[in-house]
């Protein structure tokens, strides 16, 4: 796995990301992102300067999940959408066959379009690290940002980061528990419905053949918004508890 060395560049050509310091050689993923616009995914271009391979990804009217979040809190529907969308443009890569390991999730590769609010993703072919171990951290890093009043914030951002850490955990079921299905292991939540996200709502799901969430039936709502009244509130200090335990290892 390649360490990433990256640069935000502003100029009068437009705002660009920059990596640094790339290995050697030539990738399939090259040519791909080099002559083909793929939606949600930054255009790239490779350069070598003074014998330094670099590649320059084109980011106009985007800015970094972490500029984005700075001073913020995620709703858990802006929890939802963002997460739901991150996952279909991977699944979506897979169409020009690009590998997932290889998208670059770190808040401050990872942008968000400030005309729509959708991802834009950074592909490195050196990255090379799992996407398991990439979700694991980006929901360490978004538990500090989650709406600890919005209770769809905090049980799907705790069910998201529970099923991140766990061994064997994959794409379909790190879905699932975003996208509004229960969760084994937690109680269940009341919900309204499924809510289709602007861009693509149905394929969000399909694309990663995670199963469709199911809305809560009207009996026993009562006695389930009094048992997540109290659920919020824990699950909120267990959460705090779990990223502060990481942030100390």
């Amino acid at each position: 796995m390649y360490e990433i060395l990256a640069e935000r560049v502003d100029s009068l050509e437009g705002s660009f990301l920059v990596l640094h310091q790339l290995p050697e050689g030539e990738s399939f993923e090259e040519e791909m992102l080099a002559h083909n616009e793929i939606p949600g995914i930054a255009g790239m271009r490779t350069m070598i300067l003074a014998g330094e391979k670099m590649r320059q990804y084109r980011i106009d009217g985007c800015r970094s999940l972490r500029e984005s979040l700075l001073g913020q809190k995620l709703s858990g529907e802006e929890f939802r959408r963002l997460m739901s969308l991150l996952f279909y443009r991977i699944a979506e890569g897979r169409r020009y066959l690009l590998r997932e390991e290889s998208f670059v999730l770190r808040p401050d590769c990872l942008f968000l379009s400030q005309q729509s609010g959708e991802p834009v993703l950074v592909y490195c072919p050196e990255y090379e690290k799992p996407l398991p171990d990439q979700m694991r951290e980006l929901s360490d890093w978004l538990l500090g940002y989650l709406d600890a009043q919005d209770a769809q914030a905090v049980y799907s951002g705790y069910a998201f980061h529970v099923l991140s850490h766990e061994s064997g955990s994959n794409m379909q079921r790190m879905l699932t528990a975003v996208s509004g299905s229960d969760v084994p292991g937690l109680p269940s939540r009341e919900m309204s419905g499924s809510v289709p996200y602007a861009g693509e709502p149905a394929a969000v799901l399909d694309c990663a053949t995670a199963s469709d969430a199911a809305a809560a039936g009207e009996s026993g709502g009562t006695f389930r918004r009094k048992w997540l009244s109290f659920f919020g509130g824990l699950t909120v200090i267990i959460g705090m508890l779990t990223a502060l335990a990481w942030a100390m290892r």
